[in-house]
């Protein structure tokens, strides 16, 4: 027989290995997720909180240095946004020389961000899996003449892969925080895509790529820190490299918030001290809280199992290899698809307790910030699913044999039970064992039905919104009602949540809208200007409507009358606009 004849399909692997390294499957990956990114926008579509806030910057960005708006203000008052953030300011800066399609153009890249994390990991996966199979199964002398022999070897790559994708995208909170328009998406791709080209050997183009991930979360910086000061060493040629993008680094975070009368310190504290009710910073020990409540639950349990004896199993290969030949070096190399995947599955991990070291210190803990960690865990997770198939085949192909040399009856069974069937049927056990497993401690992962309702709600909110302050005679008319000189209350009040969307709308900066104050004041007269919503599907709406009745009374003890109302449910506007106004 032939050395073609005889080639084994782990041969074939190894070429589509390949496939899947090359670096122009980004951009077709990246199209992909802008295609999917642009349909999604044909459903009502809305950002949210944070995102409006980026949005306002945005705008005052641009006005400022086109001279035809306001001055920039990205100071972090009371009610004052989000924490500033370059990476997604960036792009609503320029999204703003399209007026009013600014909110919807920066929903088209943070979807489509989320949507290409979802390709990059399920990408890297399917890599590291062939990998593993490739290492584990190389011993099998199987011809590869069949198809179906080419298919079986690469069916465990494709179940880790079909799984990854799966799983990333219905990870709790993230598929609908990033429809909503959160930057978590973007910064999580440029990140796994820098790290696997930094697994290739490309060094100064995934260092560039780390800026993108550190314009987003601060977290990043240490690493990309210790990785510039590492590339510089090994290559004098990036020194200009690493240098240039630290200093352009520093000055994207920096140099607009001072601008805008902010600081990094102020960052910091308002992060900090910005808190929901149900975030694990309010428990007495946050770390654990954090750790067990928020962290554990956002991965299915048995890929976060699966990830810790895929790190110990691969450390016990690389203690044995390393007795072997001498080196640690040369027992990576050996096991180099293991060393990555668990490698995946352990800086997941550490990501984890550095959150939860964050929360324990002040920080709000919010699972958005746990992406990176999500990503890297299931990436890891499902290899070891895949790498399982490989080694339940192999552990039962050497029973059979095993077992028809001392029972004479099953020794044509075994001639029989080749490779080619025997992975078919293990990828097919593991499969279910995945599917099955029941969860005791993951959060009920969200439906397209959950999540298409709740975009749809706040959606509608977004068009409530602005069909209300039509309603009300325009934005300068909404603004108009200001408050009398003798009264020290904000003109325009709303839901805490709704905040940056009414300035958005009412085109003004954010401390310009007031939040409902801790406690509610329910004696003399309210705000001039008051929008009433629930802040969520199924929610109380917020201001009380006692509140609201209160001030309403107010109004009339003290100057003879009352609120106008409008209604566009679930949100309601209030407007009383007979005292002497003062326009902001």
């Amino acid at each position: 027989m032939s050395t073609t004849a005889a080639a084994s399909p782990m041969r074939h692997l190894a070429q589509w290995r390949l496939y899947f390294r090359g670096g122009r499957l980004y951009l077709w990956l990246a199209l992909l997720a802008l295609s999917f990114s642009a349909v999604s926008l044909t459903y009502p579509s809305t950002p949210s909180y944070d995102p409006w806030s980026w949005l306002i910057w945005g705008r005052e960005i641009f006005h400022a240095l086109t001279g035809s708006g306001p001055s920039v203000d990205t100071a972090l008052h009371i009610a004052g946004g989000s924490s500033w953030k370059p990476l997604p300011v960036i792009f609503t800066t320029v999204f703003a020389l399209f007026g009013s399609a600014q909110p919807n153009l920066w929903l088209l890249v943070a979807r489509a961000g989320a949507g290409l994390t979802v390709l990059v990991a399920a990408k890297i996966t399917v890599r590291m899996t062939l990998g593993l199979v490739e290492q584990t199964g190389s011993q099998s002398r199987l011809s590869a003449r069949a198809l179906s022999d080419r298919a079986v070897a690469v069916a465990p790559a494709v179940f880790a892969g079909a799984a990854v994708l799966v799983v990333t995208t219905f990870t709790p909170h993230y598929a609908g925080n990033m429809m909503l328009g959160y930057s978590e998406g973007v910064m999580t791709a440029a990140f796994l895509i820098a790290v696997e080209r930094a697994w290739d050997g490309h060094h100064r183009q995934a260092f560039a790529l780390g800026l993108i991930p550190c314009l987003d979360r601060p977290e990043v910086w240490p690493l990309w820190g210790i990785y510039g000061l590492w590339l510089m060493w090994r290559d004098r040629g990036a020194r200009l490299l690493v240098l240039g993008l630290g200093v352009l680094m520093l000055a994207l975070w920096g140099v607009p918030q001072k601008l805008g009368g902010g600081s990094l310190i102020g960052l910091g504290t308002h992060a900090m001290h910005n808190h929901q009710a149900g975030s694990c910073a309010n428990a007495s020990f946050p770390f654990s809280c954090e750790l067990s409540n928020t962290l554990w639950p956002l991965v299915l349990e048995r890929l976060e199992l699966a990830t810790l004896a895929l790190i110990v199993f691969t450390a016990y290969l690389l203690i044995r290899a390393r007795r072997q030949l001498g080196s640690w070096e040369a027992a990576v190399r050996r096991h180099a698809a293991a060393t990555a995947a668990a490698a995946s599955g352990l800086f997941g991990m550490l990501w984890w307790l550095g959150i939860a070291v964050e929360t324990q210190i002040g920080f709000a803990g919010n699972p958005r910030y746990a992406v990176i960690g999500v990503m890297l865990i299931c990436i890891s997770g499902c290899a070891a699913y895949g790498w399982a198939c490989v080694g339940v085949a192999t552990i039962t192909l050497r029973g059979l044999r095993r077992l028809a040399a001392r029972v004479r009856p099953l020794q044509g069974v075994s001639r029989a039970a080749g490779w080619t069937p025997v992975l078919a049927v293990a990828t097919l056990v593991m499969l279910f064992v995945f599917a099955l497993v029941p969860n005791r401690f993951t959060n009920q992962m969200p439906t397209v039905s959950s999540i298409r309702s709740e975009l749809s709600y706040q959606a509608q909110l977004r068009e409530r919104f602005a069909a209300l302050i039509q309603s009300g005679g325009g934005v300068d008319r909404v603004l108009s009602c200001g408050t009398s000189g003798a009264e020290s209350r904000p003109n325009v009040l709303t839901n805490n949540l709704q905040v940056t969307m009414l300035a958005w709308y009412l085109k003004v900066p954010i401390y310009y809208v007031s939040a409902l104050p801790p406690r509610e004041d329910e004696t003399g007269p309210g705000p001039n200007v008051v929008f009433q919503d629930p802040a969520t599907q199924g929610a109380i709406d917020y201001p009380l409507t006692s509140q609201m009745h209160a001030w309403n009374l107010g109004w009339m003890h003290a100057n003879g009358t009352q609120y106008r109302i409008f209604n566009a449910p679930p949100v309601t506007l209030y407007m009383n606009c007979s005292v002497a106004n003062k326009k902001p």
